[in-house]
């Protein structure tokens, strides 16, 4: 079967055609839309002013702007330009009216510019928009000419004619405002010339000028009198120097003669001067020398003396210092005796203390091995507590037994080894007894003596203290032990019972 194709494809080259067409058109719409976007935004230059009208804002006539760009709203907002370059204005002001009554002419220069100023570009705006320079420069005409003459009207003549700065900041000052009004302001004021009908002005201008002259002619007079006074005192004050200069010189001659006879009766009194210092510096050397020879022999004397006085004092020196040197062996000596007698006692102390140590270490033994049975008692069971405790108090007693024997035969006597036990346990007595008054306190403590003449003493009170508070040779008797007397003597009858060893 044959198909014809040939439909098919014009129809899918319609297609293809309909679709570019359709794409140029968006293509050609999109860049005419940008084009119109780009054309709206404009731009200000430096010499000009941008006027923005239309839905510009609530209560606003037109936005301006100076330098810049800004974008403006197409349909609903258009733009304009307004120049900024100045206008020079030229007034011929003719027939105003002077505070004399006299007419005037002032024919003057203005030159004018819209300003840049926000509100006075706003006046601008409202004002002067689409105005061309011609009629601006008219207007401006007009509001100067008008502010002249009332400026001139408040002068006089002469102010107007003498004082030039006046008239000129009168008529700026009202021009201005006037010309702020429209959205402009005055560049330059400068007024050309000054002229009335009457002549007065004219008149004036003689009058000066014949002043002028007649105040030359006085100041040549015055510059020739000054001239010739000038002279005549040139020539009075020539003569004056002449004569002071003639006396100057005689008057230096004279000074020169005085100075040389001054000179030369210096010179004769410094000779004189010179010869006086030589001779009495030969006589002051001559002394010198003789002073020199008198010390060297009082000095020679007094080093003999010297000499003779060491000789001596070394003499006795040496007898006093052999003398003192065989009192001092004999002082080494009594003390190297009273240290071996010292020496001895120390010694005989430590053994006693040596043998004190033994039995007590003995005695402790003896306690370790009645402890170590009375425990191994106690664990063979309760049929043998009896015989255990019996076996460990017997060999506590056996244990104290030998310890006392010990300490006895160390002691030598039972009386000694009484007194060592109780001497061991003073210290725990003492502190029981403290113990008692430990935590009272005291404000003030008073010694009162006994009444004796020995009794104020430190040591009396300590003796009577112990003696009157501590019960110790009481004590101490009870267990055969009689305590040295520098600790008191016992106020009882008591004799220590005598103990067999």
């Amino acid at each position: 079967m044959i198909y014809n194709i040939t439909p098919i494809l014009a129809n899918a080259a319609d297609s293809t055609a309909s679709s570019i067409i359709a794409i140029l058109v968006l293509v050609l719409f999109l860049l005419g839309t940008v084009a119109v976007l780009f054309s709206r935004y404009k731009m200000c230059p430096s010499d000009k002013i941008l006027i923005v009208y239309g839905n510009v804002g609530a209560g606003r006539s037109a936005k301006c702007i100076h330098g810049g760009a800004t974008f403006v709203m197409p349909i609903i907002q258009s733009c304009a330009f307004m120049d900024l370059n100045p206008l020079n204005i030229d007034v011929p002001l003719k027939g105003a009216l002077s505070s004399q009554n006299i007419r005037v002419d002032v024919p003057s220069s203005f030159i004018v510019g819209i300003s840049t100023q926000p509100e006075i570009m706003q006046n601008a705006a409202s004002r002067l928009l689409g105005r061309s320079r011609e009629e601006i420069r008219a207007l401006a005409s007009e509001i100067i000419m008008g502010q002249m003459r009332v400026v001139i009207a408040s002068l006089t003549i002469e102010e107007i004619n003498a004082d030039r700065e006046k008239l000129i900041r009168g008529i700026t000052g009202g021009v201005d405002v006037e010309l702020h009004k429209v959205g402009l302001y005055l560049i330059n004021a400068n007024i050309t010339d000054i002229r009335d009908a009457s002549g007065y002005i004219a008149a004036l201008g003689q009058e000066a000028a014949a002043r002028a002259i007649n105040d030359a002619m006085i100041k040549v007079a015055e510059e020739t009198r000054r001239g010739e006074i000038g002279k005549a005192e040139a020539l009075r004050e020539q003569t004056v120097q002449v004569a002071m200069a003639n006396a100057a010189a005689v008057e230096g001659n004279n000074e020169a003669q005085m100075k040389v006879a001054d000179s030369n009766a210096r010179l004769k009194v410094r000779q004189a001067e010179a010869q006086r210092i030589a001779l009495v510096a030969e006589r002051e050397q001559a002394a010198k020398a003789e002073e020199a020879g008198y010390i060297a022999n009082r000095e020679a004397e007094m080093k003999r003396a010297e000499l003779e006085r060491a000789t001596l004092t070394a003499n006795e020196i040496v007898a006093a210092e052999i003398e003192k040197r065989k009192q001092e062996i004999a002082a080494e000596a009594a003390a190297a005796v009273l240290v071996r007698e010292e020496q001895g006692k120390a010694d005989a102390l430590v053994i006693a203390k040596a043998a004190e140590g033994q039995a007590a270490i003995k005695l402790a033994q003896g306690e370790a091995d009645a402890l170590l049975l009375k425990k191994k008692a106690e664990g063979e069971g309760l049929e043998l507590v009896g015989r255990g405790q019996a076996s460990a108090i017997q060999a506590s007693l056996e244990a104290k037994a030998n310890g006392f024997r010990q300490i006895v035969q160390a002691a030598g006597d039972a009386r000694a080894a009484s007194g060592l036990l109780v001497t061991e346990q003073l210290p725990q007595i003492v502190e029981t007894q403290a113990s008692a008054v430990r935590n009272l306190s005291f404000d003030k403590v008073v010694v009162m003596g006994g009444g004796d003449t020995k009794s104020g003493s430190v040591g009396s009170f300590v003796q009577n203290l112990v003696t009157g508070t501590l019960p110790l040779h009481e004590l101490a008797g009870s267990v055969g032990v009689q305590l040295p007397d520098y600790l008191g003597k016992s106020t009882g009858d008591s004799t220590p019972p005598s103990t067999q060893g």
